[in-house]
C-alpha cells in the first residue's frame, strides 16, 4: 500500500513539473497527439466524397441522350462534441442521378441521408466509426424508398500511402410487394482500399460490396487527382466506374454499370476520401 502511495506521489509531482516547464512538456512532432491534432475532423467539413460527374452506361450497346447522365453527391458533417479522441458528428449526404441530356432534363432520383456518427481516433493507424443513418428518396406511394441503418466501420492505415477499410451495417427497409428485398442486393457490409501517391494528390480506391448471398458483388472504383494543395477544400479531377445494384434507391433491383468523370472536393487531410 505504501509503495502505491509513493508511486502516485511521484507521478503527481512529475506531472506538475511537466506543466511548469514548457520545454519538458512539449510533445514531439511524431507523437500521437500531434498526428491526431492535424487529422481531427474540423468543426464543419466534408464527410464522404463530394463530386459532380457525368458519363455513360457500359452495360449497353446503345448510348444516347436517354441513358447518358450526371451523378452528384454532397456530403457534409458538423462536429457536435469532442471528448478526448472521440468526435461526435452530425452528418448529411445527398446524392442523385440526373438525366440532364434527355428531353426536359428529368431528375431520376435525389436521396437524402441524415445521420449521427461517433468517430473514434483510436491511434495513428486505427480509426473507428459507429453511427445511425436514414436514407430516403422523398417519393410517395409505390416509388417511395427509405432505409434506416446502424453501422460500424474500421479504418486502418499501415503506411501513409495505404488505407484499408471495412464496414458492416444492419438495417430496416419497408418492403414493397413485387420487388426483391433491398438488403438482398445491398448486403450487410463492404471492404475497400485506397492507395495514395504523388504526395497524396493521387487517390485510387477500390470498393467491394457483396450481396447477402455472396452471389453478386457491387463494385466501385474511384480515382481522384488534386489540382491544388492550397486551402481547406481542395478541387480534384474525379473519375468513377461502378457496376452492380443499388445505383439508386428507386431502381435498386436493376443491374447497372457506368463510367463517369468530373470534379470533386476533398478536405485537405482527406478524411472524406477515407469514409464509405
Amino acid at each position: 500500500m505504501r509503495k502505491h502511495i509513493a508511486l502516485l506521489f511521484i507521478l503527481f509531482t512529475a506531472s506538475g513539473l511537466f506543466a511548469q516547464n514548457p520545454e519538458i512538456a512539449s510533445i514531439p512532432d511524431d507523437s500521437f497527439y500531434e498526428q491526431t491534432l492535424k487529422q481531427r475532423f474540423p468543426v464543419f467539413g466534408l464527410f464522404k466524397e463530394t463530386y459532380f460527374i457525368t458519363g455513360i452506361p457500359t452495360n449497353t450497346t446503345s448510348v444516347d441522350k436517354h441513358n447518358a447522365d450526371i451523378r452528384f453527391q454532397v456530403s457534409l458533417a458538423l462536429r457536435i462534441a469532442r471528448a478526448g479522441n472521440v468526435d461526435v458528428l452530425g452528418t448529411y449526404t445527398e446524392n442523385g442521378v440526373w438525366n440532364v441530356y434527355d428531353t426536359s432534363s428529368p431528375l431520376v432520383e435525389n436521396t437524402f441521408n441524415p445521420g449521427l456518427c461517433v468517430y473514434w481516433f483510436a491511434d495513428p493507424q486505427w480509426d473507428f466509426l459507429f453511427g445511425v443513418s436514414h436514407q430516403s428518396n422523398g417519393y410517395i406511394y409505390n416509388d417511395s424508398r427509405s432505409v434506416n441503418t446502424v453501422y460500424a466501420e474500421a479504418i486502418y492505415s499501415p503506411v501513409d500511402q495505404l488505407i484499408l477499410g471495412g464496414k458492416m451495417w444492419y438495417g430496416y427497409y419497408e418492403h414493397i410487394p413485387g420487388l426483391p428485398h433491398y438488403f438482398k442486393k445491398r448486403g450487410f457490409g463492404q471492404v475497400w482500399a485506397t492507395y495514395r501517391a504523388l504526395d497524396n494528390r493521387l487517390n485510387i480506391t477500390a470498393l467491394v460490396n457483396p450481396s447477402n448471398s455472396f452471389k453478386n458483388y457491387n463494385l466501385e472504383f474511384n480515382l481522384s487527382y488534386r489540382l491544388s494543395e492550397k486551402g481547406t477544400f481542395l478541387p480534384s479531377i474525379f473519375a468513377q466506374y461502378r457496376q452492380g445494384y443499388c445505383e439508386t434507391l428507386l431502381n435498386f433491383y436493376k443491374y447497372e454499370a457506368h463510367f463517369r468523370v468530373g470534379f470533386s472536393l476533398e478536405l485537405k487531410h482527406g478524411y472524406n476520401s477515407s469514409i464509405h
